[in-house]
Parts: C-alpha cells; structure tokens; sequence
C-alpha cells in the first residue's frame, strides 16, 4: 500500500517486500536480491557488515572508490572539513579552488608534454561529452597534427 503524500515510511524489516519494492537497484537482478536481500549496515578497514553482524570483505575497494579503506578517521575528518568549507561546486561555467590545486599537483608528477588534467563525473556519456568537447577544442587550435596522405 502505498503512504499518502507527505508521509515517510519508517524503516522496516527487510523481509517486508513492500519496503523493499521502493528501490530498484540498477545492475542487479532484482526479483532474485529482493527474494534474498543481502544489505550491508556500516563498514571499517577493509570490510563490511552485513545485517546479520558477518564481516565481508571488500575485495573490490568499494568499487574502486574506497581503495585506502572504509570510515579512516582521517579520510573522514578532511570530509566533514570540506563540506562545512564548500560542500559542492558547480562545474559548469565556474569553478572553485581546490580542483586547480589538484589539477596542478597532477600535473607537477607528470611527464613532460602532458600538462592537462579533465576531471570527469564518472559515467561514460560524462567521459564521452567531455572528449567530443576536447576534440572539437583542439580541431580549432592553431595547433594540429599533421594530416596522413
């Protein structure tokens, strides 16, 4: 049944189907997760924990995203630092400080010839726009490699 507007469901068991049905997860199988719901509740170091208090490693480093670990005090005071400073940009038409920072201390460690970083969004259409973007910068730069025969 669903809740009329304005009202929030409080949280509920994740054997209530119901509950459940409000999130459709991309990249899984959702009639199968939802039959046998694996959910993690927090995570540290290298692991998480599921609902039933077992221990899973994380062999993927949060996909990619968490590669020096889960809740490093450090890692999440420098966090809350920055979101109490400046919680978000936008990247279109402005930008803020610390991306340049970083772009520049990039660029200090790398080869000679390459001194450009793109940070992207992380989605491939994100990737993609931004590269259509570049390429159609450098098509009009006085800049160009020779054309082949």
């Amino acid at each position: 049944m669903a809740n009329p507007p304005g009202t929030r469901r409080e949280a509920a068991s994740p054997a209530d189907a119901a509950w459940l049905e409000a999130h459709w997860m991309p990249f899984t199988a959702n009639r199968q997760f939802k039959a046998a719901p694996r959910l993690f509740t927090q995570a540290a170091g290298a692991y998480y924990t599921d609902l039933q208090g077992r221990k899973v490693f994380d062999g993927l480093s949060g996909l990619w995203c968490t590669g020096l670990g889960h809740a490093r005090k450090e890692i999440v005071e420098a966090v809350a630092r920055q979101i109490g400073t400046l919680d978000y940009a936008p990247a279109f038409q402005f930008g803020h400080m610390l991306s340049f920072e970083l772009a520049n201390r990039i660029v200090e460690r790398m080869p000679a010839g390459l001194d450009h970083v793109m940070f992207s969004g992380g989605s491939g259409s994100d990737a993609v726009d931004s590269s259509l973007k570049i390429a159609r910068a450098y098509g009009g730069s006085a800049v160009k490699a020779p054309r082949r025969a």
